[in-house]
């Protein structure tokens, strides 16, 4: 099921730049190294708690949702259904416009996009795209069909981008890079002009040796100077000094490239969604409040944050799948449970949450 964003303006008739991200050359990319170690994430362990829900002089509701979007673009569909129904994704690239073959569907398996280059070393691309939106956090499951190509200086390219939606190839991305030699993941950064990226940056690269072919993508960013990704749960990238020179609002692209003329390679792109943050608060917390803890259904603590002094606390939640199903729960100092959810709450960054005082106090009534 499509969950489409609550102020977006769905209209075909939207402007967004039919200029895609330009491929990053894969000749840029480090070469695989033996002696390189796959990355694996980082695991915290903040301990275990009872998930017992005590009577509670409070409550806890959302406030703010920061779902913006979300498809996990398994619905069984044929191209011509998907050209006709473009009421979110906009399908398009330079495919058609150099005569390069190309093909597109849904199933079960997720979102096909096909694309075979007009000739070898001639790049030829298509791409689904989001309308317009102010998201900063983007999440896709990508998968790659090949592990090299035949063909040398040849690559194909596969990933999520996300670009300004002004006039300009400015755009951040993991992909995934093929070639020869294998297949890397990598996060870039391209600036360029309206129609074609002109610097291009390797932020990171996975180096080591037979990678997996299907990753688990999240952006964060602001456009401007910040830039996360994580990889399969682990952070690979973070930065708050960059230039990307992408102001708001932004357009997610799920697009293959490929300068590889043999056959039609087919991206496979599942289990969408974006988010207005990476972090969600929990305000009005109680006067003796301490501590609010995320606990998953078995107990197990996945995060933990301080309440400050306006009585908020501050979680930062971009490492985790969305929605992360979890109990909300607030300790005080000695770390006595004072409220909890009744039950597991489904989380995107961004959201708020409140906390309630369940004492009705009616009118003070006269002698």
């Amino acid at each position: 099921m499509l969950i489409l964003p609550m102020t977006v303006n769905t209209s075909i008739a939207q402007a967004i730049s039919l200029n895609g991200p330009t491929p990053i050359p894969g000749n840029l990319i480090p070469p695989l190294d033996p002696n390189a170690l796959p990355i694996s994430p980082i695991i915290p362990n903040l301990g275990t708690v009872s998930i017992a829900v005590p009577i509670s002089l409070y409550s806890i509701s959302q406030a703010k949702s920061g779902l913006d979007a979300s498809d996990p673009l398994t619905n069984v569909q044929t191209q011509q259904q998907l050209m006709a129904n473009q009421r979110y994704w906009i399908y398009g690239g330079d495919a058609p416009a150099f005569n390069a073959p190309y093909a597109f569907f849904q199933d079960t398996q997720g979102l096909h996009i096909d694309v075979q280059a007009p000739s070898d070393g001639f790049w030829a691309g298509y791409y689904a795209v989001t309308p317009n939106t102010n998201a900063v956090l983007y999440h896709a499951v990508i998968t790659t069909p090949v592990r090299t190509i035949p063909t040398p200086n040849d690559f194909y390219e596969n990933g999520l981008y996300v670009q300004t939606s002004q006039p300009f190839i400015n755009y951040v991305a993991c992909f995934s890079s093929t070639g020869v030699a294998g297949t890397s993941w990598a996060v870039g950064a391209v600036t360029g002009n309206a129609t074609d990226g002109t610097q291009f940056n390797v932020l990171w690269a996975d180096t080591s040796m037979n990678q997996p072919l299907t990753r688990d993508c999240t952006i964060i960013t602001n456009g401007n100077n910040y830039l996360k990704v994580y990889l399969d749960g682990a952070m690979v990238y973070s930065s708050n000094t960059l230039n990307l020179q992408m102001p708001a609002p932004f357009n997610a692209y799920l697009e293959p490239q490929s300068s590889y003329a043999g056959q039609m390679l087919d991206g496979i792109y599942k289990d969408y969604y974006s988010a207005t943050g990476e972090t969600i608060k929990v305000t009005h917390n109680p006067a003796l409040a301490a501590t609010v803890k995320l606990v998953d259904p078995t107990g197990t603590v996945l995060a933990s944050a301080p309440v400050d002094s306006s009585g908020t606390s501050t979680f930062n939640v971009g490492e985790f799948h969305f929605p992360l199903a979890a109990y909300i729960k607030i300790y005080d100092s000695l770390g006595i449970q004072l409220v909890s959810t009744s039950s597991p709450v489904n989380i995107f960054g961004g959201d708020v949450y409140n906390v309630k005082s369940n004492i009705a106090i009616g009118p003070i009534g006269l002698p």
